[in-house]
């Protein structure tokens, strides 16, 4: 019998397929694990599968296929929702899902022929049984959560380019629910650890030295889970960067003194905001307090610091940038993120703005942490935007990055390597953001009256900056 053929498609709001593209997947991007994982759902005794990432492949049109599965989170959803279309009237059968169809499914069913909602290990296999029956329904959802020992191994060598930091998930499900957050809306309140056998298993099977362990909502839900975690990965030589929970760590310092045996490099946290008073609003049960004292104990184990900052909740003021800049570097942090609170579809700060009618628009690309997409409190779209503009372009300075990069020791080559690759893809992603989806290269890096040019063109087409 003659396998049918399924087109497995992750978009991105990035997708100019360049060199430059190749080599920031490459070598900065952490890979996601969304196809991996539907891939390992599909039986390969009746189905041919071919993946296509968006951010650096072509899409075929014309592509022999019979299914079309297309998964997206919400700033790529219009991109994923052109490609459906045309597949469509190409005479495909497509298959939409992710983050932004499960929050909002009916959002996407007018432009798929069925829409699978949260987790695809129960319900893909349900869709195929259909399928094969002619009677595919449009709306798949499970009301129960996949259990953790019945989660495949990601089927990793569906992607083109292999990167040279490999994603690993150890978990589903948020129990923190912030009000920010997607997680809890996706995979559930309830925190489900993966067998650590399995994750072991996993790592096992990456060639890769290096690994991304920040897809878990954290790694440090569960304490006697990750110290043995932590344990068992000390044998197997790896070097990796995972996520945790400030008040955790603090408490728990016995973590980090494992995490750096087991090869950890580098702690992502997210630190969210200085002001204490946001942080409560949001269901954060942090103390602002406790942030030096972290990065403090995790860089006398000789590790790094990536650090998460989120500007515009309703207690920030115009000082909140300067202020939170100087609270960084006194800190000492290695890399860090500064985004524009994003009132994601689905989450309870959404809720909440769309009944004071403070969302100032639905275009969902513009839901990528870089768009003033609705109007803040105690400044201006404008002022937030700009904001972020300056912190992110003066703790991205070139003589800053450089000094980062330099403090973290050439001799300990894995931290440099990380501090390399986070300084640089996120100096591009703050600096050449803007330009990058219009085509910008490096080079903007090095010509400051293109990246003049192209910045200026992304600020006058950003409805609300």
């Amino acid at each position: 019998m003659m396998k049918k053929k399924i087109l497995l498609i992750n978009t991105n709001f990035v997708h100019k397929h360049t060199l430059i593209t190749r080599l920031m997947v490459k070598t900065m991007v952490n890979p996601s694990l969304v196809l991996p994982y539907v891939a390992a759902t599909i039986p390969p005794n009746k189905y041919e599968i071919k993946t296509i990432n968006d951010t650096y492949e072509d899409i075929n049109y014309n592509e022999k296929c019979d299914i079309v599965g297309i998964s997206t989170a919400t700033p790529s959803a219009p991109r994923a929702y052109q490609i459906a279309d045309e597949f469509r009237k190409h005479g495909k059968t497509v298959i939409l899902g992710g983050v932004h169809p499960t929050l909002l499914p009916n959002d996407a069913a007018s432009h798929a022929d069925s829409v699978v909602i949260g987790e695809a290990e129960t319900t893909f296999p349900r869709l195929l049984e259909d399928y094969e029956k002619n009677q595919l329904k449009k709306f798949y959802y499970s009301k129960e959560k996949i259990c953790p020992e019945r989660i495949p191994l990601p089927k990793r060598e569906s992607e083109e380019i292999y990167p040279l930091i490999a994603g690993v998930q150890t978990s589903r499900g948020c129990p923190y629910n912030c009000k920010f957050c997607t997680l809890a809306q996706v995979n559930g309140a309830s925190y489900r650890a993966i067998p650590i056998k399995k994750v072991i298993e996993d790592i096992n099977r990456i060639p890769r030295k290096f690994l991304f362990m920040i897809h878990d909502s954290s790694l440090t839900i569960s304490t006697e889970y990750v110290k043995q975690l932590f344990k068992e990965m000390i044998p197997l030589k790896k070097k990796f960067m995972c996520y945790g929970s400030i008040p955790v760590l603090i408490r728990n310092e016995e973590i980090i003194e494992l995490s750096k045996k087991a090869g950890c490099i580098y702690w992502a946290l997210g630190f969210e905001t200085i002001t204490q008073k946001s942080l409560n609003e949001v269901n954060k049960n942090y103390k602002v307090e406790q942030y030096g004292r972290i990065v403090k104990k995790i860089k006398q184990n000789g590790m790094g610091v990536f650090g998460s900052f989120v500007f515009g909740f309703d207690h920030d003021t115009l000082d909140v940038f300067e202020t939170t800049l100087q609270k960084v570097q006194s800190w000492g942090i290695d890399a860090a993120e500064f985004n524009i609170l994003i009132p994601f579809p689905g989450t309870e700060i959404y809720k909440t703005f769309e009944k004071q009618g403070r969302i100032l628009t639905k275009d969902w690309s513009k839901y990528d942490l870089q768009h003033v997409v609705f109007q803040p409190k105690n400044m201006t779209p404008k002022e937030l935007f700009n904001g972020v503009r300056s912190i992110s372009k003066k703790f991205y300075s070139i003589d800053c990055v450089l000094k980062r990069e330099l403090s973290a020791g050439i001799f300990n080559f894995s931290k440099f390597l990380y501090t390399i690759a986070l300084n640089s893809g996120m100096r591009l992603f703050h600096q050449t953001g803007y330009g990058f989806r219009d085509g910008a290269s490096l080079t903007y890096l090095l010509d400051p009256v293109a990246f003049r040019n192209v910045k200026e063109k992304y600020i006058r087409g950003n409805d609300h900056a």
